[in-house]
């Protein structure tokens, strides 16, 4: 039997209490019981297909259209977000070593193989996608647009570090927790 699943709100960002939070989650609907998934108003995505169709998606139509930008991401020898780690996940987004999900660094090394590019620079030389005092913050999911701000469900609950319209505004908006539906006894 296919499990049936219930709405139960927008969850919004979780950073650096990810683990926490899904900590909760187990401890009050049990492992397995619960399950988060993206909307783009027309079907719902759980996070491996996600990340491609929204997050990846975002950053391909935006670099694709700046080749100024590629190349200079491809001067740096790999890219991270949130710890030199990053580097071991590759292209795989099911891969999150670190303390907060990290999916900007994933889906770049993604669309540079779609744009049949790499990383070039020195191996040392890391382009890190995260806060303002970084080399790579303009490449940011809060800076990057969402191809369809339309579909970013009101109100917006993007962090404070995101712009509104921005891949991580759809990310955090039109994230849904749903929970398996019980049958009545």
């Amino acid at each position: 039997m296919v499990p049936e699943w219930e709405n139960k709100g927008r969850p919004g960002f979780f950073g650096r209490k990810r683990d926490e939070r899904i900590r909760w989650l187990n401890e009050h609907f049990g492992p397995g019981n619960w399950r988060l998934v993206w909307t783009d108003g027309r079907q719902e995505f759980e996070f491996m297909e996600a990340c491609r169709a929204f997050y990846e998606e975002a950053y391909f139509r935006h670099l694709a259209q700046r080749p100024e930008d590629v190349d200079f991401i491809c001067s740096f020898g790999e890219c991270i977000d949130n710890a030199p780690t990053n580097v071991s996940c590759g292209l795989d987004y099911a891969k999150q070593e670190a303390f907060s999900t990290h999916i900007q660094d994933i889906a770049v090394r993604n669309v540079l193989k779609r744009l049949g590019r790499t990383f070039s620079g020195p191996p040392d030389r890391i382009l890190v996608i995260r806060t303002k005092d970084d080399n790579g913050w303009r490449f940011g999911p809060g800076n990057i647009p969402y191809h369809e701000p339309d579909l970013i469900i009101a109100p917006s609950l993007h962090p404070w570090w995101a712009r509104p319209g921005s891949v991580e505004d759809f990310w955090q908006s039109n994230k849904i927790l749903q929970v398996m539906r019980k049958d009545p006894e």
